[in-house]
């Protein structure tokens, strides 16, 4: 095994192992209604389902349950488009912006109190480590983009 696949298979297992921690809470946002909440609460202004659905890399009969689900939780409402009525938008009400905003910065305090736990020095030496990743992600990306 190369060093590569040990390190993905120690990530996998640190993710499994830890699924009620932190990993937990990061797998959750992903699924779906908190993953539409944030995009919604970023955006600030109303938009359409086909639009959510392609920024959260979700399908749109996901995101017709997602969204039906937060319309019963009075998070989001759904309007007529003022100049093309045969599209619907999506907004958050205030209960949705709140919730939206209380969990940004349940999300945020838990990070921060990761990061003082590990020490500055870890903690750029994470980032420095995460920033290449990414970097590394996005080039791969963008290669399998070109081979198409």
């Amino acid at each position: 095994m190369t060093y590569a696949e040990e390190a993905e298979r120690e990530l996998m297992q640190m993710m499994l192992k830890n699924r009620h921690g932190a990993f937990s809470k990061i797998e959750k946002s992903s699924k779906g209604a908190n993953v539409v909440l944030k995009v919604l609460d970023r955006l600030g202004e109303p938009t359409n389902p086909k639009y959510l659905a392609d920024i959260s890399n979700l399908s749109t009969a996901r995101i017709a349950a997602v969204l039906g689900n937060l319309e019963k939780r009075g998070l989001i409402i759904r309007t007529m488009d003022p100049d093309d009525r045969r599209r619907i938008n999506v907004s958050l009400t205030e209960t949705g912006k709140k919730l939206a905003k209380s969990e940004k910065q349940e999300m945020r305090t838990k990070i921060i109190r990761v990061f003082e736990l590990m020490g500055e020095d870890d903690t750029k030496k994470y980032l420095e480590l995460t920033a290449k990743f990414v970097g590394y992600s996005q080039k791969l990306s963008a290669e399998g983009e070109s081979d198409q």
